[in-house]
């Protein structure tokens, strides 16, 4: 049987009820039910104060140009997006597209805290 601590996250302060089922060459499984104490996080990422700073500085970029910028020109591809095979706006199309990803792309470099320069 394949050892059963590999398999469990270990998160501060949580307990956890555990059942390990013993199988016999002769005769039913046998279940046993264990509880373990978690103290400590194995694995902890820790941001650096450069990777906040950039975070917060992309928040504000995502509130004050992002959304306001995305929804407005989600709308007008929208607008714009079926004619664009009748009117040849495809340029256009594919502008307005990516202007409407704007909050995503925010979002996307706040997660990773790329800086903005």
């Amino acid at each position: 049987m394949p050892n059963p601590e590999k398999y469990i996250q270990i998160i501060n302060g949580a307990r956890f009820n555990l059942i390990i089922s013993h199988h016999h060459r002769r005769g039913p499984a046998t279940h046993r039910k264990h509880t373990l104490d978690a103290i400590v996080v194995t694995h902890s990422r820790m941001a650096s104060c450069g990777s906040c700073f950039w975070c917060l500085i992309w928040l504000v970029v995502l509130l004050v140009v992002g959304w306001p910028l995305g929804i407005t020109l989600g709308g007008l591809y929208g607008l714009i997006s079926p004619l664009t095979t009748c009117l040849g706006l495809d340029r256009l199309s594919d502008l307005l597209l990516e202007g409407a990803n704007l909050g995503r792309t925010c979002a996307n470099n706040m997660r990773h805290c790329k800086p903005l320069c």
